[in-house]
């Protein structure tokens, strides 16, 4: 629940990569918690790379998808070659749809859609963190 309420206030400041996010004491009297149950949520968002503290200035927003969490999470979801290939299928239909859809003059990165560029991005991640 803490979690969800940070990311509300997230989004609803607008708050940026790079930028800084509301103080502890903040967090604690908006989502009338203590502060420990703040200090607990912000650990587990600096874990997972959502978020990196600099001591003695703040909590700022982390540019997530240059996090090796997906590295870690690619040697659990994929399992064996086949489920690699299977990612890896999925990845070339992205990149045919893109081919067809534009005549061959866009890729995933050039689209306009940035769900699935971040989609792809995302599943690039996963397929580069395969270990056979």
């Amino acid at each position: 629940m803490i979690l969800e309420e940070i990311n509300k206030i997230i989004v609803d400041q607008n708050i940026g990569i790079g930028e800084k996010l509301p103080s502890e004491r903040y967090l604690k009297e908006r989502l009338n918690v203590s502060r420990q149950s703040v200090r607990e949520a912000l650990r587990a968002l600096e874990l997972i790379g959502v978020i990196y503290v600099k001591r003695g200035e703040g909590t700022y927003l982390a540019n997530i998808d240059s996090h090796q969490l997906y590295t870690l999470i690619a040697k659990y979801l994929l399992r064996t070659d086949r489920q690699y290939e299977e990612l890896v299928e999925l990845m070339h239909m992205i990149d045919y749809y893109y081919e067809h859809k534009y005549n061959g003059m866009k890729t995933v990165d050039d689209g306009d859609n940035q769900v699935v560029q971040r989609i792809y991005k995302l599943l690039k991640k996963y397929a580069d963190g395969y270990d056979s």
